[in-house]
């Protein structure tokens, strides 16, 4: 997980780079990304427009190399471990003032079977996406691959020529890689905030916790995962904090447990939220409001700690590619979720949740359910009932760390 400290120089040159890029209009590239298709391993490259570009590899390391005609970077993170599909780092940028770059740094070897870039609707959210699709090969073969690099040209796959020396690239240092992802558990509400009450008195605040921490088993005991709480006990804690707390411990991600209530008792169901400037409809809205006055409880300043144009900027940055992902990791829980319990009508919902936040952690807020209908009251009441819900998160994180946003 990968950490900013924004300082007023450094903010300074990050908006002289967006000015520049404005001003030149230059196709963006808007997210990165490699997954893992039975034995291929995929690159997408997401784009604002059509560009030109060239596929090569290098040996000494062993790497694979994209050249782009000039774009602008609509991405913040220029160096990314993956340590997954064969390859070991990302690292892109711009390599020369006509020329951006993207390599992937290999740990084993991977030749290209096909380099493609797909146009799509003129109303899609993303117009063009750059495919480089990549299969294990024997170290000889991949020696085959190697070429020095061409200048950037519409390209269907990799060319092949003699090998030769390899292009300097910047030095860089070997980043460390995580065995196992790191997810930020959010227990909703606690201390003297009880969050929604049931008919028969059951607290919000204890379901959450109770819950949360057996996620938090099921998740180290997979191996695949570790956990931190932003609270572990009956206290509360500032909505700010819970945040900071995950951003410390440089979480993957954040997930925020919660139960709903309504008036209308006959609604059930369970949800997952993302962040969104406006909320999707009127009961969201009051939720949103309701959640984010939990923090008037403790008296705690919301505004304390934050300089309101240094945040603008980092979120304009940075807060878009990550409510994307936040998006993908909604689409993939909620098929999970549906398979152990009801979902509510129009599942995915949106609203302004301050837990959800943090500029560069893909956030989710699960509302478990409503304690305002009984029979949800009742499945959550039981405790296997959640571990099937646990297990349900478990599985859809799987599924999401196989091509992670």
């Amino acid at each position: 997980m990968w950490r900013r400290q924004v300082t007023v120089a450094a903010l300074v040159t990050c908006l002289a780079v967006v000015a520049a890029a404005g001003a030149l209009a230059a196709p963006s590239v808007t997210s990165v990304r490699v997954g893992q298709y039975a034995d291929v391993t995929r690159l997408v490259v997401d784009l604002t427009e059509r560009v030109k570009f060239s596929v090569f590899s290098l040996a000494n390391p062993d790497r694979v190399v994209i050249d782009l005609a000039a774009v602008s970077w609509g991405v913040g993170e220029r160096t990314q471990v993956i340590g997954r599909a064969g390859v070991a780092q990302l690292r892109f940028g711009q390599f020369r003032p006509d020329t951006a770059r993207l390599v992937l740094n290999l740990d084993r070897p991977l030749a290209v079977r096909q380099a493609e870039l797909l146009e799509q609707d003129a109303d899609a959210a993303v117009t063009h996406r750059l495919i480089l699709d990549l299969v294990p090969v024997s170290q000889a073969t991949f020696r085959t691959t190697v070429q020095p690099p061409r200048p950037a040209e519409p390209a269907t796959q990799a060319r092949r020529a003699p090998p030769a020396e390899p292009v300097p690239l910047p030095q860089f240092k070997p980043a460390s890689k995580r065995v196992r992802h790191l997810i930020a558990i959010d227990a909703g509400h606690g201390g003297r905030d009880p969050g929604a009450i049931a008919t028969n008195g059951l607290r919000e605040k204890v379901l959450a916790l109770a819950f949360s921490r057996e996620l938090r088993a099921k998740l180290e005991a997979s191996g695949r995962y570790q956990a931190v709480m932003t609270r572990d006990g009956d206290h509360k804690v500032g909505l700010h904090r819970r945040v900071e707390i995950a951003r410390e411990a440089e979480a993957d991600l954040f997930l925020s447990i919660h139960l709903d209530r309504l008036e209308n008792r006959h609604v059930s169901g369970a949800s997952v939220y993302t962040l969104s400037d406006e909320a999707s409809d009127v009961e969201t809205a009051e939720l949103a409001a309701r959640e984010n006055k939990a923090d008037i409880v403790a008296d705690v300043d919301l505004s304390e700690g934050y300089d309101e144009d240094v945040a603008k900027v980092l979120i304009s940055m940075v807060q878009q590619n990550t409510m994307n992902c936040s998006a993908v990791l909604a689409a993939t829980l909620l098929p999970e979720l549906g398979r152990v319990a009801p979902l509510l009508s129009r599942p995915h919902r949106f609203g302004n949740f301050r837990v959800l936040k943090a500029p560069d952690i893909p956030s989710v807020l699960v509302e478990l359910g409503f304690l305002s209908n009984d029979q949800d009251a009742d499945r959550l009441q039981r405790k296997s009932h959640r571990r099937a819900l646990a297990g349900a998160i478990v599985k859809a994180l799987d599924t999401y760390f196989r091509e992670p946003c």
